[in-house]
């Protein structure tokens, strides 16, 4: 890990340390909630259902799953990625519509997921002639579109779902190569994320939430670890429904050449109804090694 990496955990470290420390005195013990025996077949009743959780915007996830018998959509209308400072003097522009997660409420604790990638288009650009990656030419531009890869996981939710200031939950993700040529690796990746929730002082919530996976190499050559931390400070602001939100997001890989990726990643989503949110915000890069701008609008949807 670089030198920049090993500050922003440092300083994300005593950051935390002291928040939820001064968290912990203010707020009351947890209570914890009963298995109220809800499932996919015997579905929580309209009247019980909780608020609308959803793992956007951000990068970050909720720790609270989809009630149980109950159906999620949550998806980019568009989402756009500019980063002209690319391994090799590269510049890489992409966009991708309709990335939606679709998310199945299966027991009190826990939901199954399915991520997909309808539409996808990459450009790649070092000044020279254009290449279209779906003929398997090579060249100064590069060029690919279509379907991108599909993830298959679920939300374990440890506690917190049904009350208390703090929720833990774990996301175990599998990535399916299932993507156009030009567009993945060819090669399955697994993580797991673990997202833990604690309410502030109100108005403020803070997550954090470390991950690990097993991804693939730069020359995709063979599989190497990699580990991130997410930290994410959110309020409610201006208007009812309205929560802005910002965070920090680190991502370090065990391969020696990787350089460690940094964002600061703003954004805003708006409760609308019980059911609906949408959402913007831009993921920011703070170094070479993460794209420089990555903006995107989104909705959520609970049937």
């Amino acid at each position: 890990m670089n030198r920049v990496g090993r500050k922003f955990i440092a300083t994300s470290g005593l950051f935390l340390f002291l928040a939820v420390g001064t968290s912990l005195k203010a707020q009351p013990a947890i209570e914890p909630s009963p298995d109220l025996g809800f499932s996919l077949f015997n579905p929580v009743p309209a009247n019980r259902l909780r608020e609308l959780s959803t793992d956007r915007p951000g990068k970050s996830h909720s720790s609270l799953t989809v009630d149980a018998g109950h159906f999620q959509i949550e998806s980019d209308f568009l989402n756009y990625t500019f980063d002209p400072h690319g391994s090799g003097d590269i510049t890489t522009r992409a966009y991708s519509v309709g990335t939606p997660i679709l998310k199945l409420g299966v027991t009190n604790w826990m939901d199954v997921e399915l991520g997909l990638a309808l539409f996808n288009s990459l450009r790649q650009s070092d000044g020279s002639s254009s290449v279209n990656a779906s003929n398997g030419g090579a060249g100064g531009t590069i060029t690919a579109r279509g379907f991108g890869d599909t993830f298959l996981g679920a939300k374990i939710n440890a506690f917190g779902n049904d009350g208390g200031d703090q929720s833990l939950a774990f996301l175990p993700f599998l990535k399916l190569p299932t993507a156009a040529s030009g567009l993945g690796n060819g090669y399955a990746e697994f993580t797991v994320n673990a997202p833990y929730t604690i309410a502030l002082s109100k108005p403020w919530s803070l997550t954090v939430e470390p991950n690990v996976g097993l991804l693939r190499n730069s020359d995709n050559t063979t599989y190497r670890g990699d580990y991130g931390l997410i930290v994410n400070l959110n309020r409610p602001v201006f208007i009812k429904g309205l929560t802005a939100a910002v965070e920090l997001a680190v991502d370090a890989s065990t391969e020696r050449a990787a350089a460690t990726k940094i964002s600061f990643d703003p954004s805003l989503q708006y409760l609308v109804s019980k059911n609906l949110q949408l959402d913007v915000g831009v993921y920011l890069g703070l170094n070479n090694a993460t794209p420089r701008y990555n903006p995107y609008i989104g909705v959520s949807y609970r049937f």
